[in-house]
């Protein structure tokens, strides 16, 4: 069971389930409505089916660039346990499973167009996405596409978009513009090189590490990645300060320290996302993005019903057990909390010292 578990993973990326449900919900605890089980389920299919296209179709148009990628050398496309055509099909099926689950809920047509948008966004970003000469154009597309689940979220369940709604859509396409831009060519970058692809990195100057040094990582290519963390920073901030959620005093203020604490550890992250050092090469930027993309739900929790809240903690723990590096980010977090501690420890001093001076 869980070799099969494994090869599905493989190939329609469970570990990041969580990323299209959390678009979807988050779209619909945006608006003041009750979610029921009927609702919360056909909410969570439309996300699968979407994830299972995306992925689907990528896989068959990256398939020679993947064949070359040692990470990749165990995807079904790859070993041949699947071949493109059938992929194909596999992908062509999600989007009319959709329509009937968008009947299901009752959407009226904004929320056929919004997915259909969505859906239509995320083929060009798999036809063209590494073959754009302006990369973060592409990328922006498929920010758009996953946005577009936020508010296809609210208006399925047939409410008007609100503030929030929008806000949330906008923080997951500037997510996807760093995710996209940054984080996937530095986990791809050796292969996408050797293949000619044009990724936001690539076309910015990043070149695969080399005998003797590390990846190269220009000016521009670090600029853009602190300018994308800045805005998401600040995006954060605006949310948390309007407080659309109407939290009382002191669910603001904790939430508010919760989220303001995160933020902080992400933006402490990006020097070794940037240059990481060899020992750490994908641990840093896996957490930065797994911080990035909680601290949404984060922000909504005490306003979110309990099945949404519900659904996206099973799909977290889905995605830490799939996750291969799981155990190196935790450990290697770990040893930086316990860095910081060590420190503090050894300017202060010792707890009984203090106590006996005073």
């Amino acid at each position: 069971m869980w070799a099969w578990i494994q090869a599905i993973d493989r190939f329609v990326r469970l570990y990041i389930l969580f990323f299209p449900v959390s678009c979807v919900l988050l779209g619909a605890a945006s608006v003041p409505h009750d979610l029921t089980a009927g609702q919360l389920g056909a909410l969570v299919a439309v996300a699968t089916c979407f994830q299972i296209y995306t992925y689907a179709f990528n896989d068959v148009i990256d398939l020679s660039i993947d064949r070359i990628n040692p990470a990749r050398r165990q995807d079904p496309l790859v070993r041949g346990v699947l071949t493109p055509r059938q992929a194909v099909l596999i992908g062509v099926v999600q989007p009319l499973l959709a329509i009937p689950l968008t009947m299901a809920l009752g959407a009226g047509a904004a929320a056929y167009i919004t997915l259909a948008a969505s859906f239509a966004l995320m083929g060009a970003y798999n036809v063209w996405g590494k073959r754009c000469p302006f990369p973060p154009l592409t990328d922006a597309a498929q920010g758009l596409a996953w946005s577009g689940l936020t508010v296809y979220g609210a208006q399925a369940i047939g409410v008007t978009p609100t503030w929030l709604t929008w806000w949330t859509a906008a923080y997951l396409t500037v997510f996807t513009l760093l995710f996209n831009g940054i984080y996937g060519p530095f986990r791809d970058l050796t292969s996408d090189f050797a293949a000619g692809a044009k990724t936001t990195a690539i076309v910015f100057g990043a070149r695969p590490a080399s005998a003797g040094s590390g990846r190269h990582v220009p000016t521009a290519v670090s600029v853009y990645a602190w300018f994308l963390l800045a805005v998401l920073v600040g995006m954060n901030a605006v949310l948390m300060f309007r407080n659309d959620f109407h939290y009382g005093t002191s669910t603001w203020v904790l939430t508010a320290c919760i989220v303001g604490a995160l933020n902080v550890w992400a933006v402490l992250l990006q020097p070794q996302v940037l240059h990481p050092r060899e020992s750490a090469t994908d641990v840093a930027w896996r957490l930065q993005m797994f911080i990035l993309m909680t601290v949404l739900p984060i922000a909504f929790f005490a306003s979110a019903g309990a099945g949404i809240l519900l659904t996206l903690a099973f799909l977290n723990a889905l995605a830490l057990v799939l996750f291969d590096c799981t155990s190196a980010v935790t450990r290697w977090a770990w040893g930086i909390i316990g860095a910081v501690g060590l420190v503090v420890h050894e300017e202060h001093g010792p707890p009984s010292r203090i106590t006996h001076a005073d």
